[in-house]
């Protein structure tokens, strides 16, 4: 069969999970239920990193749109931002140094919408994490985002940490004005890996804001949880899909870099062949993912998540 190149698994093995170099090569399923290219440990390590690069870069989408009332004239330039809005955002202490992402905004023709709001993170912002963002994202706003029927256009062209990012996103607010905090999202991203290797997904989704959004400078009570399902194709043509549990989504908070908790299933033509866990809400960089192997015995493994370094191309 054919594998993944060894720079892909060296790079996904230090960046991302941190797992053992051991000769210990987890076997695929019975290629009668499931025909995979790869290891489960390779496609599982692949797609769950760009879950965690997914998150990043939603959740600056977020901050960004929901400061939405805080801008009173657009501006274009870096000084102008940096006059206007700099000390607000600073205000956040979500990135490490006094470097700001540049931040432009546009008003519609007519009024105050549609509204663009483009953040440029130039070749590296760094937040406090130690997440390191580079490149750009470009939010277009039919209205204000907790609005009935709002919605944002998203379009991404980044780099974070070692992952480059492009690819548009289509949200949607569908909770009840005043009452609820949801949103459906559908996206179509391409994952670029450090030796060119890519991975495009396709998912639908809900994310709903538990708590956090009546304190916007305040990001430590925000919780998020996620719901929803993707199908996922790689350079190696690995065709599956993932689905987060119903009734075990995932869950991220504002003081953790990675997912706390939430569990998603692995499957191809309808037939599960891995779980991935990310524990019980503590914030850690611990999860587990659980695989059938071809003897027909369930094999789990902790592996560590999250951890992500800025890595050069030769």
């Amino acid at each position: 069969m054919k594998k993944f190149s060894f720079i892909l698994l060296t790079a996904l093995t230090i960046s991302f999970f941190s797992c053992d170099k051991s000769e210990d090569v987890i076997d695929i399923l019975d290629e009668k239920q499931v025909e995979l290219n790869n290891t489960v440990e390779t496609v599982v390590a692949s797609e769950e990193a760009s879950e965690t690069i997914i998150e990043v870069a939603d959740y600056e989408v977020d901050l960004f749109s929901f400061m939405e009332s805080e801008y009173d004239q657009p501006t274009g330039t870096k000084n102008g931002y940096q006059n206007r809005y700099g000390q607000l955002f600073m205000e956040w202490q979500r990135y490490k140094t006094d470097k700001m992402p540049e931040v432009s905004i546009e008003f519609g023709d007519d009024g105050r919408f549609p509204m663009t709001i483009t953040i440029n993170y130039g070749d590296s912002t760094v937040l406090h994490n130690g997440t390191v963002i580079g490149g750009a994202i470009k939010i277009e706003l039919t209205a204000r985002p907790r609005t009935n029927g709002a919605v944002r256009e998203i379009t991404y062209d980044l780099m974070i940490d070692s992952v480059a990012m492009d690819g548009t996103k289509r949200i949607e607010f569908t909770g009840e004005q005043g009452v609820s905090r949801k949103w459906d999202y559908t996206s179509e991203l391409t994952f670029t890996y450090p030796d060119g290797t890519e991975l495009f997904r396709s998912a639908e989704r809900t994310r709903e804001w538990v708590s956090g959004l009546d304190t916007k400078w305040d990001v430590s009570d925000d919780k998020i949880e996620i719901r929803g399902s993707a199908t996922c194709v790689d350079t190696e043509q690995n065709e599956y899909s993932k689905e987060i549990d119903e009734e075990n989504p995932l869950t991220r908070i504002g003081t953790c870099r990675m997912i706390v908790s939430g569990l998603v299933k692995f499957s191809q033509n309808q037939v599960e062949f891995a779980t991935f866990d990310y524990g019980d809400g503590e914030c850690d960089n611990i999860a587990t993912y659980t695989y059938t192997n071809e003897d027909g015995e369930e094999v789990s493994k902790e592996v560590e998540i999250g951890k992500h370094k800025r890595h050069k191309k030769n």
